[in-house]
């Protein structure tokens, strides 16, 4: 289904510009976790199991910039985390942010509550993506970010080799200023950083 929308996408780019009309973005959302085609997923040999995973609540896309949303256990996250690390890309980029967190379903509007988030850019959206690991909103590879608080515990956490971790500021007002969880994950990073030295 996404192909189709991305042939309309394309088609309404291409006749837009040679009609010299405005081309509108296109984009879907899906609450629940009905499996999606693992066609739409090749680029990114191993993602399915993860794109899949029963504790997904919701997932939008918009020109082939997605986003799926999970909630569950930190036990739960752990799995979804060596599933994560055995993805054949580059760059396993997992991003560790303040919590709790929720995002409005774009139609409705309707609250949803997750703690964790696969970010995948392709499509039209890939032309902004980049190869620098530091940059955790347009990385070309998946980038997985874990939101800590409420159903996840930092100290249960369990990072699996081959998995780059990054520290970064908290997405809701509660969460930015939430200080003391934002200096327990940046502790975090840093012991991680010298056990993986060793």
């Amino acid at each position: 289904m996404r192909r189709i929308w991305f042939v309309i996408a394309l088609v309404t780019m291409i006749s837009g510009q040679l009609f010299d009309q405005k081309a509108f973005a296109l984009g879907i959302e899906e609450k629940g976790n009905g499996p999606l085609n693992e066609l739409n997923y090749t680029e990114w040999k191993g993602i399915v199991p993860i794109v899949n995973d029963t504790h997904r609540v919701y997932q939008v896309w918009v020109n082939g910039n997605e986003s799926l949303y999970y909630k569950g256990t930190t036990k739960q996250l752990n799995a979804a985390l060596v599933t994560f690390a055995k993805v054949k890309v580059k760059n396993h980029v997992v991003a560790l942010r303040p919590g709790p967190v929720e995002r409005r379903s774009f139609h409705d509007k309707t609250p949803i509550p997750f703690n964790w988030e696969l970010h995948l850019i392709g499509g039209i959206a890939k032309s902004r993506a980049t190869n620098d690991i530091e940059d955790i909103e347009w990385q070309k590879d998946p980038v997985l970010t874990v939101y800590i608080g409420g159903d996840i515990d930092l100290d249960k956490l369990e990072i699996p080799a081959g998995v780059t971790l990054r520290a970064a500021a908290g997405k809701n007002p509660e969460a930015k200023t939430n200080e003391a969880v934002g200096k327990k994950i940046m502790d975090f990073v840093e012991r991680q950083k010298h056990e993986t030295k060793k």
